[in-house]
């Protein structure tokens, strides 16, 4: 699992003393989603991320609080484009696409 470190640089920097907390949990829970199915998971966008689908979703992130999280999967190698803490599905994706688009 990576992360996008262009689009995850202000989320990490917001939280610098929790950064391998935060990467370790959404590591975490990707497995999981990858393993049982991606039975919680949803489409964020409409149009594709390097001709993969981005799928996003919602994940408690201990003290920091609830976030959704973006990504792609490609070869059973999961690629995170974004976290946020705007929990708001619509408002999410608005900056997702504006990210995406650069």
């Amino acid at each position: 699992m990576n992360f996008n470190q262009q689009s995850c640089k202000a989320f990490f920097k917001k939280y610098p003393g929790q950064r391998k907390l935060i990467e370790q949990k959404v590591a975490t829970a990707l497995k999981h989603e990858l393993a049982t199915g991606m039975t919680k998971v949803k489409l964020a966008l409409e149009t594709k991320i390097a001709g993969q689908p981005c799928y996003e979703f919602r994940l408690n992130l201990g003290k920091i609080g609830p976030a959704r999280i973006a990504f792609t999967v490609a070869n059973r190698q999961a690629i995170v484009y974004y976290l946020s803490k705007n929990l708001q599905k619509s408002a999410f994706s608005h900056d997702l696409a504006k990210i995406v688009r650069g």
